[in-house]
């Protein structure tokens, strides 16, 4: 009976055992364990209500197994696209000939259109469970290492929370197998997330995420016979241009200063800053908010 005054509640009635043996074979939702109200929904079943009564975390052999079933979805994907798909994303991912100076065997992801246009519609999750098929042999059949060359032409396409979810959806050798990712032509998210982690992440973390502004810084970390399709050398001139353009410009305004000069060689074209600033905010302030989920919310380091 419940404590303190008032009328006494009306008693609930006992579900039947049909019922409840019904509802047991509902099968929950992968709701991370939360206690929220979607444990509750039709789809939740007897398993989910009682993880959202008990607020029971998953344990880790629940969490491996249903990413092992998110990375059989995926890989079922990139499986079924038909030939003609296969072919064009073949020319956006391959695996190289050219190893990492460490002798690593690299995979190249380059999503862009056929003639190198960096605006071109994808759909980037078809795209990465394709390549998953590519590289399920290497990374996971035979636990060899590897290594990324993400070439993103100033545009990741992947924000943060699909890429946290594109992590929980790996076999588990993927990030045991890992060497490292290098990011060629990094977007201002990517360049934003670098500055933001600079003063908390641990050495190790830079070792395994790098970021090349130029093709011809990524020969520190790749053999020197690695090369890239004909259009990304293309882009990586057109940004020398384009940084000379604006240097052209800042020196005009400001009469030629040294310190003008130097800003220019950073600064996007006229006409760009607006719309790749007004993007970078938005993933700043989602990195802030990842980055306080894991207890880096701007502390003092002294503190």
């Amino acid at each position: 009976q419940a404590r303190g005054s008032g009328p006494a509640p009306t008693a609930v009635p006992t579900p039947s055992a049909p019922a409840m043996a019904a509802a047991a074979e509902t099968k929950a939702p992968p709701d991370g364990g939360s206690c929220s109200s979607s444990a509750s929904s039709t789809r939740g079943g007897a398993s989910a209500l009682m993880r959202a009564l008990t607020c029971r975390r998953r344990s880790d052999e629940e969490r491996q197994r249903e990413a092992l079933e998110r990375y059989g979805a995926l890989l079922e994907r990139g499986r079924s696209l038909d030939e003609k798909q296969r072919y064009w994303y073949d020319k956006l991912s391959w695996w190289s000939d050219a190893p990492t100076k460490k002798g690593t065997r690299v995979f190249c992801l380059a999503p862009r259109g056929p003639k190198g246009q960096t605006d071109y519609q994808i759909d980037m999750w078809e795209l990465l469970a394709y390549c998953l098929t590519k590289m399920h042999d290497h990374v996971v059949t035979e636990s060899r290492p590897f290594a990324v060359v993400w070439v993103q032409l100033s545009d990741h396409r992947v924000g943060p929370l699909d890429f946290r979810r594109l992590k929980a959806s790996l076999h588990p050798k993927y990030g045991a197998n890992l060497e490292a990712v290098h990011v060629v032509h990094p977007s201002w998210a990517v360049r934003v997330l670098r500055i933001l982690l600079w003063p908390i992440a641990e050495d190790d973390f830079w070792e395994r995420f790098q970021a090349f502004e130029r093709v011809e810084f990524v020969d520190s970390a790749l053999d020197s016979k690695f090369r890239f399709p004909k259009d990304i050398y293309e882009y990586d001139k057109y940004l020398d241009k384009q940084a000379q353009e604006v240097t052209e410009q800042a020196n005009k305004r400001f009469g030629g200063g040294g310190s003008a000069s130097m800003t220019g060689l950073f600064a996007p074209a006229p006409g760009e800053m607006s719309e790749q600033e007004k993007q970078a905010k938005e993933q700043m302030a989602e990195m802030a908010r990842l980055l306080q989920e894991r207890g880096f919310g701007g502390k003092d380091k002294g503190a």
